[in-house]
């Protein structure tokens, strides 16, 4: 991690607990203790004592919630009174706080992002009408493709999102050439030259 590119210490005790709630509302999942620490200490100059102090607060004022899988395991998560007071002001939190912390949980999350990037799922709509309902996200979470497909029975929209999850690569590339002409008024390359 780039330790430190916010130059000095942040004692402020709300500023402490904002960049908490902001961490662990940008998580995936709730974090375990140590991820939470690393985080957030490897990417602001926070003294331990005031980072506890903070979550300890957090904790009590109900805008995080612990709990405990193991002897040596407890996860936090933002609540969702958490969620929305972050959500109001997290622009207090300075963008050279936020986007080392925004790079830390994305590494920290990758390879799960990347394995639920392609999501594929049928909906019934009635008898031998379904719909094949298929997603692609990229790194950051961010939907940059959604289809949903009709399909006449149940076994060809399981087949088609089938056919999405172990082809979406080539699908997504399909679906860009096919807009590739957006821009030029529909036309294609070819339309284009011989036009």
């Amino acid at each position: 991690m780039n330790k430190i590119l916010y130059d000095r210490e942040i004692e402020d005790d709300l500023m402490i607990q904002f960049i908490i709630l902001y961490t662990l509302n940008k998580a995936d999942e709730p974090m375990p203790y140590a991820d939470l620490l690393n985080t957030v200490q490897g990417n602001c100059e926070i003294n331990f004592t005031d980072l506890q102090l903070g979550l300890d607060n957090l904790i009590q004022t109900g805008h995080v919630v612990s709990r405990r899988l193991t002897d040596t395991l407890t996860v936090y998560a933002v609540t969702q009174k958490g969620s929305y007071v972050i959500d109001f002001f997290y622009s207090q939190i300075p963008l050279i706080i936020r986007e080392p912390i925004d790079r830390s949980i994305k590494e920290l999350y990758l390879e799960k992002r990347r394995r639920e990037a392609v999501r594929a799922s049928i909906t019934p709509l009635n008898i031998n009408e379904y719909t094949a309902e298929c997603e692609l996200y990229d790194d950051d979470k961010t939907l940059v493709m959604s289809l949903t497909l009709y399909a006449g029975s149940r076994e060809q929209a399981e087949n088609m999102a089938e056919y999405y999850k172990n082809n979406s690569a080539e699908i997504y590339s399909k679906v860009i050439e096919a807009f590739a002409g957006a821009g030029n008024g529909g036309d294609t390359d070819d339309e284009q030259e011989n036009g």
